[in-house]
């Protein structure tokens, strides 16, 4: 297999930067990012709000669909144009987070997103790609593969920093709980279960910053 030297994957848990790096890798080099996580969040978005409720409904959809990601520097966010319409912050609530989770263990809506996935990369412009299956199934031909880790406390402490920020209230005991159960069936799962490619160079984050991280992956990156 050939590898490509415009693809960076970033794999990983919640919590450990990705999205966050993700950006910043993108800016520094002029290049496009994948959320992919938020093209799961469609799928909630579609079960929820748009009344497709079988699985077959939303992989009808999403195969007839004009699907198009856009990287939004100024946001610090991607968004989502789907047959000329643009869904970004409609996308991000815990509601439409949690029907994600569900229905991304669907073998044929998997199937179907990793078609607008690999979409997403155009040979003419690099690409950041940040999920938790970019580097094993999605582009297992990406030069240099990133996978991020970090202790689920410091995580769960992340989180619920981001949490207060909204105002909302939080628990740690059961902010903790949830990612260490999401973290189980992330990596138990039969389908594209989170680990790392074996050719990746993983970081743990718990104790650096995102610009030590940012330089870790820029040194590997220019010995391509």
């Amino acid at each position: 297999m050939k590898l490509v030297k415009n693809i960076i994957t970033i794999d990983g848990p919640s919590g450990v930067g990705k999205g966050t790096l993700a950006f910043s890798l993108a800016e520094r080099l002029g290049w496009n990012v994948l959320d992919s996580g938020l093209l799961y969040r469609l799928v909630g978005y579609l079960n929820c709000k748009e009344a497709l409720e079988t699985t077959q409904e939303i992989v009808q959809f999403l195969n007839e669909s004009k699907i198009r990601l856009i990287t939004n520097f100024n946001e610090g966010i991607c968004e989502i144009e789907i047959n000329d319409r643009v869904l970004g912050k409609e996308l991000r609530n815990e509601n439409i987070a949690s029907k994600a989770a569900e229905l991304a263990k669907e073998a044929e809506i998997r199937n179907a997103i990793i078609k607008i996935q690999r979409d997403a990369y155009d040979s003419e412009q690099g690409l950041i790609a940040d999920g938790r299956d970019m580097g094993t199934i999605i582009f297992p031909e990406a030069a240099l593969k990133i996978f991020l880790q970090a202790s689920p406390e410091v995580r769960a402490e992340r989180r619920a920093n981001q949490l207060k920020e909204k105002g909302m209230s939080v628990i740690m005991h059961d902010l903790l709980e949830q990612i260490q159960l999401r973290d189980e069936e992330d990596s138990n799962r039969k389908i594209s279960p989170l680990k790392p490619a074996d050719d990746s160079l993983v970081i743990d984050t718990s104790n650096l910053s995102i610009n030590e991280v940012e330089e870790k992956v820029m040194e590997n990156f220019k010995k391509l």
